[in-house]
């Protein structure tokens, strides 16, 4: 049986965003919003309280030269890269006074949102409480526990010994956020912990600070970029895996006559590069899609630390392959475990969520 409510502390903002919110920054600049990985230094408790607040320099700045973002309507998309459970469901609650009480839980749906799928809010206020800060709570476990309560009873449930659910309070997102006329991605990352969910190569599929008492489970938020280029793809990578370091990100084409390619550099946990998207191949290029190729290696190091095939992305993805063409913006969301973790543990491996940088 599973039973465990985290609360987790604030989220941690920068750049664009920042910039305007006027709120605490990572050390890092994540151009446009962003969280630094759960630490061993996070304190959790049961009851979905605040939890540790953290706060650093503050760091600002477009992340590409001036360049200024197309307009266009708020946007949200949320990825599952929970690690260690097949899907979750959430709970959107308005902060600090939302009790979740005749609030349904997001899907919908009792099957939840699977490991590596995204989807779309649309609109916005059928899942996120209009005007107000925001808390996710994540669900995961017997989901099918879930069906027909709303969050006030799901959360209830998970503090129950020997419940079904395990449930884990995200950073809160401010208000503000949800009124930017920008395409926003939250994703659910790290992992939940649960009866089993112990291992000796745990701390590679969930993150250093990860124990089965002490789960990592946290919220990457990042905007996605709307610009396109004609005659060519555009893409952005996301870090959303609390288990790996920073990595740089390369594509191999599907054509043996072109070379692998550079996307992003010094990719770090809660951040979202490049910036403006790469715009190096055209849909022509890179042939024949499920045979290309997502590596990763470290910044110093030529050295391959993973390759995920594009097939066993798009299996997961709503993005078909058949609509892929020039013209159009794509982001790539690196979530599960460490680059190069075996198979074999509670945890998903290194994978991506493929969507649409503007659904």
């Amino acid at each position: 049986m599973l039973h465990r409510v985290v609360s987790i502390g604030c989220a941690c903002f920068g750049g664009i965003l920042l910039a305007a919110l006027g709120i605490p920054g990572c050390t890092q600049d994540h151009d446009l919003l962003g969280r630094d990985p759960p630490s061993a230094a996070s304190t959790s408790g049961a009851g979905g309280g605040p939890g540790s607040t953290s706060s650093s320099a503050t760091t600002t700045g477009t992340g590409g030269g001036g360049v200024v973002e197309p307009p266009g309507p708020t946007r949200l998309t949320v990825v599952n890269g929970v690690a260690d459970h097949d899907a979750v469901r959430f709970c959107f609650l308005a902060y600090p006074d939302g009790t979740g009480a005749g609030v349904a839980p997001w899907p919908g749906e009792g099957a939840g949102l699977g490991f590596a799928r995204s989807r779309a809010i649309e609109p916005l206020g059928a899942a996120i409480p209009e005007g107000a800060s925001v808390r996710a709570h994540v669900i995961a476990g017997d989901l099918d526990a879930t069906e027909g309560l709303d969050c006030a009873e799901i959360l209830a449930l998970a503090a129950e010994p020997a419940a079904p659910i395990v449930a884990a309070g995200l950073p809160v997102v401010p208000a503000p956020v949800f009124a930017e006329e920008k395409s926003l991605l939250l994703v659910a990352t790290g992992c939940l912990g649960g009866e089993g969910h112990t291992h000796a190569r745990e701390k590679q599929g969930c993150g250093d600070a990860y124990t089965a008492d002490t789960p990592t489970a946290g919220l990457v938020a990042v905007a996605m970029s709307r610009q396109t280029s004609f005659g060519r793809l555009s893409l952005q990578v996301a870090h959303a895996s609390a288990a790996a370091p920073p990595v740089n990100v390369r594509l191999a084409p599907g054509r043996a006559d072109v070379s692998a390619v550079p996307v992003a550099q010094d990719l770090s946990y809660g951040a979202i590069s490049p910036f403006p998207p790469f715009v190096g191949l055209s849909r022509g290029d890179l042939g024949a899609l499920e045979e290309v190729e997502i590596e990763t290696y470290e910044p110093l190091s030529a050295t391959v630390t993973s390759s995920v095939s594009m097939r066993e992305i798009l299996a997961n993805s709503d993005v078909p392959a058949d609509d892929v063409s020039d013209g159009q913006g794509l982001v790539l969301v690196a979530i599960g475990a460490a680059p190069g973790t075996e198979r074999g543990g509670f945890w998903h491996p290194l994978t991506y969520a493929l969507l649409w940088a503007d659904p």
